[in-house]
């Protein structure tokens, strides 16, 4: 079962995304709100319904500037953080060379919930602003700039009142 499940994840991860080519969250930069410890992870359907049960956990711990688990299929291996408000986050997460972007909350109690966004998903208004074009075949945008990101996602979310549909939900177990 799990095998099955790791097809709906990447694509969850990677689907319609704001990138880069280059880091946009530099290791001086990255902020480590997460606690190290051992936790669970349920990723969520499209439609907003979580998975019936978790399908990673694992320890995470800071390694060097990101975090990273020594267990198997890490959904979020190596991801790098940097705080946009008080408990939001940009995170940071290199896939074949690019640099891939989301929203990380954390909430007290170990509790963390992350949302990817997707670049069709900001208003033309907005893309407009930024100077963002979309790539119609992939649905994603290129930013090369942090203060643009920055401002990108603080624009996203604001456009979603502040409530972006959950993508997966950590968990600390200890």
């Amino acid at each position: 079962m799990r095998r099955s499940v790791l097809p709906i994840l990447a694509a969850a991860l990677l689907g319609g995304c704001f990138y880069a080519d280059d880091p946009l969250i530099s290791r001086r930069a990255a902020d480590f709100p997460l606690a190290e410890g051992r936790y669970s992870h349920t990723p969520y359907h499209p439609d907003g319904r979580p998975f019936d049960r978790a399908t990673w956990t694992g320890e995470i711990e800071r390694e060097g500037w990101s975090y990273a688990s020594d267990e198997e299929a890490f959904p979020h291996q190596h991801v790098r953080l940097r705080e946009l408000t008080d408990g939001l986050y940009a995170a940071q997460r290199e896939n074949d060379g690019n640099y891939l972007f989301g929203l990380v909350f954390t909430y007290p109690g170990g509790i963390v919930t992350y949302h990817n966004p997707s670049c069709s998903d900001l208003s033309e208004s907005a893309r407009d602003r930024y100077a963002l074009s979309v790539d119609m075949e992939e649905g994603t945008c290129l930013i090369d700039r942090w203060d643009v990101l920055e401002a990108v996602l603080l624009t996203y979310l604001d456009e979603q009142n502040g409530a972006p549909r959950v993508d997966g939900v950590y968990r600390r177990l200890d």
